[in-house]
């Protein structure tokens, strides 16, 4: 399935398949690292291991709730969406919400505009499905991303520590941010 975004740029939205996890695994493997690095004593090695591979990825196609996909811009790769709906965080209850699970973008594209008309579509999305709300994690330590969310709407509401013990203690804070949609 592919949903076209943008007809003057030729972004597009491909549904990830099973067969797409070689492809999956290498875009990310450069995507993540070149943002994320940093934070891993291991420079995500571990991450990228366990989030993308074959095992993970058949899970995430699995769930009905997980609507996963490669972003294209002219025919090309350059990053990952990945909603779910309806879904909540463990840590408070959001009801009736979207997850906003995953948007990585190439650097090469960032400041285009792209990530704007993905959060664009993303809404679009949960307004169709008569969703209240969306909600996303975002690390601490991603003062860009942070800012971003702020101007499409979003407000944090928690803050809280990964157990992740490959990433450096300063950076294992992450935030749940919510935006409204009624």
């Amino acid at each position: 399935m592919n949903i076209t975004l943008d007809y003057h740029s030729n972004l597009v939205l491909t549904a990830i398949q099973a067969e797409d996890q070689p492809a999956l695994y290498q875009l990310m493997d450069e995507v993540y690292r070149s943002g994320y690095r940093y934070i891993w004593e291991d420079q995500g090695d571990w991450y990228v291991n366990l989030i993308y591979n074959r095992h993970t990825l058949y899970k995430d196609l699995k769930r009905p709730t997980s609507h996963y996909f490669f972003v294209e811009l002219g025919g090309e790769k350059i990053g990952i969406l990945k909603y779910d709906f309806p879904l909540s965080p463990r840590e408070l209850e959001i009801p009736n919400a979207m997850k906003l699970h995953r948007l990585y973008l190439h650097p090469e594209v960032h400041g285009k505009g792209i990530a704007r008309i993905l959060m664009d579509h993303c809404e679009k999305i949960a307004k169709e499905n008569d969703l209240n709300s969306m909600w996303l994690e975002v690390m601490e330590c991603q003062p860009q991303a942070k800012r971003f969310y702020e101007k499409c709407g979003f407000e944090p509401l928690l803050s809280y520590q990964l157990d992740f013990e490959r990433i450096f203690p300063p950076y294992r804070g992450i935030e749940i941010w919510k935006k409204s949609l009624h």
